[in-house]
């Protein structure tokens, strides 16, 4: 299902690298960008504004601009990764993203360009989601792609690897698909575990990222990659996730945004309920089906002004006048503080919890405990013992012995139909 947009011009190959360069400035975030394309219509007309610009503003953030060889060398890396640089203002940019106060100027894309174009709908997540989790996550995305709409998530493991592979299953001629939004560059696999997702959803999906080629992801990458999640949706679903969880941070991203947000709900007793189940006591829309999604998706389609394109600029002209004024370089200063922000560089007022980021780089994921893997897998609500062992992909005698050790430990108990679920503290 494609949302309705009028194209902007393409862009030409002199304004496409000068927008590059100046994203890619010292200093120079989304919030700034922006404003410098406003003041002075296009890429090329900024840089050559920048020498006044930097004279004028009163702050110690300079701005150093980002050299042509730079630029063209990440192109050409990029290039070969087989990843195109998505500008903002051309025509392949998602209109539902630029309407962010901090969409990202430019993002790297590999594979099925066209997903970036249809109604989207988030689906976030624990890492260490409970199996039960990743099925509700598989069922909803696989339905949703039918439906026409695609699944966007951030290649995480759990629920977000679940959310995507489901909709990879999809028939090509469903309509929908899934988009990976990735936190490192758009040429690199993480988690490691998921080098065959990935090479699916090159071919089959699409995989995005606005950091350069070969960045390797680090933990404050993630808040912003989680933007671009619910800035390309109309809505994201929060399927189990912790208090601190960065699913919630996505969700936060969403509801600024002004689009929708979904929460599963889940046990009292089962920490990973924490997160969905605060959403919904501060408003957000309870999910138990796919309908629910359906149903407000349908509604937010109706209203037209949710598609209307706001990112075509002038492009042509090289002649416009600057606007020198002392109010400019007050905004274009204020802009600078703003990005440092969105950096991690300076705290926001109201700075969001990031020690339990649920997508942090997980150093010492090759000595996970197999036990504590399985007790990961298993919530409150019982769950059948060959959906655990499909899920674990462990074989069937090992799982037997991890459920006999966890049962006398008490930490795990039998239901009637080979089912087992954790014991609530």
């Amino acid at each position: 299902m494609h949302l309705p947009n009028q194209q902007p011009s393409r862009l030409s190959q002199s304004e496409r690298l000068a927008r590059m360069r100046l994203a890619r400035s010292t200093n120079v975030g989304p919030v700034t960008f922006r404003k410098l394309l406003e003041r002075f219509g296009s890429g090329r007309n900024a840089i050559d504004a920048l020498p006044d610009v930097i004279a004028q503003a009163k702050t110690t953030r300079k701005i150093k601009i980002a050299s042509r060889d730079e630029t063209v060398a990440e192109i050409e890396a990029a290039k070969a990764s087989r990843a195109r640089p998505i500008i903002f203002g051309d025509p392949e940019y998602p209109a539902l993203l630029a309407r962010i106060d901090d969409a990202p100027p430019y993002f790297y894309a590999i594979g099925r360009i066209e997903l970036l174009g249809k109604a989207a709908i988030g689906i976030v997540g624990a890492r260490n989601a409970s199996a039960t989790g990743c099925g509700f996550a598989r069922k909803i995305s696989h339905e949703l792609v039918n439906a026409g709409y695609v699944v966007v998530s951030g290649m995480a493991r759990g629920i977000d690897g679940a959310a995507h592979a489901a909709a990879l299953q999809c028939k090509h001629d469903a309509g929908g698909g899934t988009i990976a939004v990735l936190g490192g560059g758009v040429d690199v696999v993480y988690p490691r575990e998921h080098q065959d997702l990935y090479a699916q959803l090159c071919k089959q999906g699409c995989v995005v990222s606005e950091m350069p080629p070969g960045l390797q992801p680090q933990a404050r990458h993630f808040p912003r990659r989680n933007r671009i999640i619910s800035g390309l949706s109309l809505g994201t679903v929060v399927i189990e996730a912790g208090r601190n969880s960065g699913s919630l941070i996505t969700a936060r991203f969403a509801a600024e945004q002004g689009r929708d947000v979904f929460a599963v709900p889940g046990s009292p007793t089962d920490p990973r309920a924490a997160g969905p189940n605060s959403l919904i006591r501060d408003g957000a829309i309870l999910c138990d089906s796919a309908d629910v999604i359906l149903d407000a998706l349908r509604t937010a389609e109706q209203n037209s002004h949710l598609f209307e394109q706001n990112h075509t600029f002038n492009t042509a002209a090289r002649d416009a006048r600057p606007d020198t004024s002392a109010e400019a370089y007050q905004e274009i200063t204020a802009s600078l503080e703003q990005d440092a922000i969105i950096r991690g560089e300076k705290k926001a007022p109201q700075s969001i919890e990031l020690e339990e980021l649920s997508d942090e780089p997980d150093t010492n994921e090759d000595s996970v405990n197999e036990m504590e893997e399985i007790f990961d897998l298993l919530s409150a609500s019982p769950l059948l013992i060959d959906e655990l062992i499909r899920t674990s992909d462990l074989p069937v005698e090992q799982v037997s012995t991890i459920l006999i050790e966890l049962e006398l430990a008490g930490r795990v108990e039998r239901h009637p139909g080979n089912r087992v679920s954790r014991i609530a503290k």
